[in-house]
């Protein structure tokens, strides 16, 4: 009887302990235990107090090798997801504390992320009036874990917190205090960041920004598709201010507000927000830092002014204007104050006008001018013109068209604006760190460094007029010199071919072929010119010819300007595929199953997929099989429709393939295509 009695005292013990373990709170969960990762959620405390906070950690640990994502994945991946399951609306669960994070080089990929244990740390508010004696808290986390393969996992997760004066989690606290020794310093220093041409210009104002800048320091972007990820850029530090310019990203489209950075060297971590530069006020610099740091870089302007005349770009027109400066003793000085003049004007007014565009909301970069192709078709008949006058064909000797060969200040000064017109799109060494630090700067100082530039582009030219030593060393006048201007047509019409093959990127196939048209016509009527002064008797009917030429030159160039529209438009009477816009996707989607293609044609991988996958026998016979109603967006040119479709799809960058099947939810396909996963994705809805 008495070992009766102690064997129910025992079992009555036991079950007790059980109970009141299952019905105390618990600051953690089990450990959930999926391919390649473990993960489990923890809380700091233990109980919980009305009106306060708390914070939760979501613990990843993946196997050696393996890795999960940050906030920006890089080139590749996927940021984890934490979607939290609260008692009521009133609770408010802030965003992820993201811990530092590590580059991973994977060929010619780059992406952002962690390795070994992570903990991602977030806060929750606890409203004032809550009243219940406990605090479920419950997330479900999405994650994508990689090596060379990448395995996407989901696991839901749940703790339970006592509510009364707070106390801490004792078993938790050395991970927590490990959890935010892993996280970067918070930093509110004046950050402001702007994109000109590809390029991605981002300034940090704060001396101890700048005192980070070594050799191992690497900036972390934390907006997508704004910077490419392999290329580490350059990061300079300009006294109290750091300057980082990233080539922008293949993908970018919309410009953000803002964006998280973290600036991680070999001493430390620090996290900034990042504004767009129309933000940032101009007064918040300190003066003497800021008089410092533009005199630096209106010497690297000079500096990068100076060596763009060394870019292909431009050199034929300057080596013509060296040739006349050595030619003209009497007018050398100025020529060169002409040149210099038209040179810096220009530089001046392509800026001014860049600020205003810019201010009126337009994503406009230096060299701007030359995503025109009114002007660029303008400039080609130009070097056309300017070629032919080299090779002799006629002479306009006190006309714009003779550039460089007359002794008239005023040409010197048009050689000047053309220079600049044509150098826009080049940038030299130091140029860039000048052009990035100025278009984040007030209106005046940048119209200054552009001006800066100007002089240094003008300055060999300066030295060959005012200093006669520097002048003796060119070679000296003679019969050489009409042989070699015939030679300069050589890079003249190099430069046109260049200037036509940039139009018919921008304006279509078509539209080359009518500006070809007009460029003929255009140079057969200035050998009809040529004509008339070799032959005075026939002046008067060749001019009249030439006027005739010219006339539908210049029919055959608005013609072209006017398809330029339309140049993207394809014929859908061959393909297997139509124009996408919303009301066809509607209409279509209610009768048969639809495959979407938003493709551009400067996306090297939406070309590349419609090659192999998508413009293939084998996916005509499989779509036609099924009935599926194929679709392509081009977003080659500004859309606002297909914009907003990516955006449904949490997307700012093509490709994107989406495949709607009558019954069942979209289904996104992955950016690289092959048959076989067509075929596959097919096969699958259709079941």
């Amino acid at each position: 009887m008495r070992k009766f009695l102690l064997l129910l005292f025992a079992s009555w013990l036991l079950i007790g302990t059980s109970l009141a373990a299952q019905s105390a709170p618990s600051t953690r969960s089990d450990v959930v235990v999926q391919p390649h990762l473990e993960a489990r959620l923890l809380a700091e405390y233990q109980q919980v107090t009305p009106g306060d906070k708390v914070v939760i950690a979501v613990k990843l640990m993946p196997e050696a090798g393996w890795h999960t994502y940050w906030l920006n994945p890089g080139d590749s991946g996927l940021a984890t997801v934490i979607h939290w399951d609260l008692p009521n609306s009133e609770f408010i669960a802030e965003g992820i504390q993201w811990p530092i994070a590590q580059k991973f080089n994977i060929g010619h990929l780059s992406n952002y992320g962690f390795e070994g244990d992570t903990y991602l740390l977030s806060t929750i508010h606890i409203p004032h009036d809550y009243a219940d004696t406990t605090l479920p808290i419950t997330a479900t986390v999405d994650w994508l874990v990689c090596e060379e393969i990448c395995i996407p996992g989901t696991a839901t997760f749940s703790v339970e917190l006592a509510v009364g004066d707070s106390v801490l989690a004792a078993e938790n606290s050395a991970e927590f205090a490990l959890a935010r020794a892993n996280l970067p310093e918070l930093a509110s220093w004046p950050a402001y960041f702007d994109i000109q041409a590809q390029q991605v210009t981002i300034l940090v104002d704060h001396p101890s920004a700048a005192a980070m800048a070594d050799s191992s320091l690497y900036a972390f972007v934390g907006a997508g598709e704004l910077v490419e990820h392999q290329p580490a850029g350059s990061i300079n530090a300009i006294d109290s201010q750091l300057l980082i310019q990233r080539q922008l990203n293949t993908y970018f489209h919309d410009m953000p507000s803002a964006f998280e950075l973290l600036l991680v060297n070999d001493e430390r971590a620090v996290q900034i927000t990042v504004a767009a530069s129309e933000q940032g006020p101009a007064g918040n610099v300190d003066t003497a830092s800021t008089s410092a740091s533009l005199a630096w870089v209106l010497l690297l302007a000079m500096a990068g002014g100076l060596l763009l005349n060394l870019m292909p770009c431009v050199f034929p027109v300057l080596s013509l204007k060296a040739l006349h400066l050595a030619n003209q003793n009497n007018s050398a000085r100025a020529d060169a104050i002409g040149y210099t003049l038209g040179v810096i004007i220009t530089f001046v007014a392509i800026a001014g006008l860049l600020i205003l565009l810019r201010a009126g909301g337009q994503a406009l970069g230096w060299g701007f001018q030359l995503q025109n192709p009114l002007l660029i078709a303008l400039l080609a008949l130009l070097f056309i013109a300017i070629a032919l006058n080299l090779l002799g064909v006629y002479q306009i000797g006190t006309r714009l068209m003779s550039l460089g060969q007359s002794g008239h200040q005023q040409n010197s000064f048009a050689t000047g604006v053309l220079a600049v017109v044509i150098a826009s799109p080049c940038t030299a060494p130091f140029m860039g760190v000048a052009l990035g630090f100025a278009i984040i700067q007030p209106p005046s100082i940048a119209l200054l460094i552009f001006a800066a530039l100007g002089f240094g582009m003008a300055l060999p030219f300066l030295l060959l007029g005012f200093v006669p030593q520097v002048a003796r060393l060119l070679p000296k006048p003679g019969a050489w010199m009409e042989t070699f201007k015939h030679w300069m047509a050589l890079p003249m019409n190099l430069t046109t071919v260049w200037l036509l093959w940039v139009f018919g990127r921008q304006a279509g196939v078509d539209s080359l072929a009518l500006l070809l048209i007009a460029a003929v016509l255009f140079a057969t009527a200035l050998w009809c010119f040529g004509s008339g002064q070799l032959k005075p008797a026939k002046k008067v009917r060749q001019n009249v010819l030439g006027w005739l030429l010219l006339a539908l030159c210049a029919v055959s160039l608005f013609f072209a300007l006017q398809m330029q529209q339309a140049s993207h438009a394809a014929s859908n009477s061959q393909q297997n595929w139509q124009s996408w816009s919303p009301s066809v996707h509607d209409e279509l989607q209610t009768k048969q199953p639809v495959f979407v293609n938003m493709t551009a044609d400067w996306c090297i991988t939406c070309l590349a997929n419609e090659r192999v996958a998508l413009e293939t026998e084998a996916t005509r016979a499989l779509f036609t099989e099924h009935n599926i109603a194929y679709l392509k967006g081009d977003w080659t040119l500004q859309n606002p429709e297909i914009t907003e479709y990516l955006g449904r799809y949490q997307r700012n960058g093509v490709p994107l393939y989406v495949l709607y099947w009558p019954g069942k939810e979209a289904q996104v396909l992955p950016q690289i295509l092959t048959p076989a996963l067509l075929r596959e994705v097919v096969l699958n809805a259709s079941q």
